[in-house]
């Protein structure tokens, strides 16, 4: 298929940026545009752009050769990676297409947040597409995860690595590359003026603004469960109940840990490039009044590595810190000597022909 014939996205609109930073709000307000159509998360391009990836992918084949042998077919028998990519926009003509000729709707709003892994292959896919970056206070996602998703559980801050530490610099980068071409709005500026806002994105998108866009009451919520579970059913308009509940990191420990360790990983310059001053922020938090009992601090580092990816010493950090968290710095002896104890049984059992005790031991 020659250029001239490939499909580049004119009917598309992808919304970038991190979870938790406001996507299923401006989602819901456009969903209400007679023009527009849109659905819960697709998640669509991620497995496709994933293929030609040697890494960032947990499937039951072996994915870093399944990448090979995809680049060395499309090497040795089509036109290399250009035949695979114009395979993707035939793909998505097909699929978006026939949402949009269902709906009878001239645009498909794509809401992926983790999108944000594959912004440039997506630019470069759909030249054509509108691209809108959603920016928010990197502190206030951060709130958001730890209160929806973490709950206490450290560990499970992990898997959220790739959203708080990658994305950022991602979404500085793609803003870059596109300039003007892309459109960007802030939370903070979406809730406190979400007029205005709306106004500017309708005008991005050759749309006609529609006001009762903004009163998302009586707009139905994209079928499927990839969605905000809390925050979009608290209100039915733009609400500012929430901008400074980020400051909040500061009054416990912990968090107070969490967040400026987040700040030093994203970094002064990729936070001042989304907007946002890193000064200001570790101000705000260095400010909170946290309870004045010591308390053991889980680590920062610590919590953003995978369980899967933890050495000997670290599986041995999470057990002390687990249990003198709750009970003192003897608990956390004893969960250490509870571990090590169960490493010990666990691999005499094996030496004496006893069942694997995982996947992995299976495997060999």
């Amino acid at each position: 298929m020659s250029d001239g014939s490939s499909y580049l996205g004119h009917n598309l609109v992808f919304i970038i940026s991190q979870p938790k930073a406001g996507s299923t709000l401006l989602q819901r307000i456009l969903a209400g545009h007679p023009e527009v159509q849109t659905s819960a998360e697709t998640w669509l391009m991620l497995h496709p752009v994933y293929a030609l990836r040697s890494f960032g992918i947990d499937t039951d084949y072996n994915a870093n050769w399944a990448a090979t042998g995809v680049r060395e077919f499309l090497e040795n028998y089509a036109e290399g990676e250009a035949t695979y990519r114009e395979g993707l926009r035939s793909f998505a003509a097909t699929v978006y297409g026939s949402v949009l000729e269902r709906s009878s709707k001239r645009i498909f709003l794509d809401k992926t947040p983790r999108y944000t892994m594959i912004v440039d292959d997506l630019i470069e896919l759909f030249p054509a597409a509108k691209f809108i970056f959603l920016l928010r206070n990197p502190l206030a996602i951060l709130k958001s995860e730890l209160h929806t998703y973490v709950k206490g559980d450290w560990p499970v801050l992990a898997q959220f690595r790739p959203d708080l530490i990658d994305a950022p610099a991602r979404i500085v980068s793609a803003r870059a590359k596109l300039g003007d071409i892309g459109h960007t709005i802030h939370y903070e500026d979406l809730v406190s003026n979400p007029e205005t806002c709306v106004e500017s994105l309708c005008t991005f998108l050759n749309i006609e603004l529609d006001t009762a866009m903004l009163d998302y009451s009586n707009t139905p919520a994209p079928v499927g469960k990839m969605n905000d579970p809390v925050g979009i059913h608290r209100h039915s308009s733009p609400s500012t109940d929430s901008l400074d509940r980020w400051k909040e990191l500061g009054s416990d420990r912990q968090s107070r840990h969490f967040a400026l360790s987040y700040l030093a990983d994203i970094g002064d310059e990729t936070i001042s490039a989304l907007g946002y001053d890193p000064a200001g922020l570790r101000q705000a938090i260095n400010e909170g009044k946290p309870d004045s009992a010591r308390k053991t601090l889980y680590p920062w580092k610590l919590a953003m590595t995978p369980i899967g990816l933890r050495s000997l010493r670290q599986h041995l950090q999470h057990a002390w810190y687990t249990g003198a968290g709750s009970g003192g710095p003897l608990s956390g002896i004893l969960e250490v000597l509870r571990l090590l104890a169960g490493r010990v049984f666990s691999g005499g059992r094996r030496l004496a022909g006893g069942p694997p005790t995982s996947r992995g031991d299976s495997a060999r």
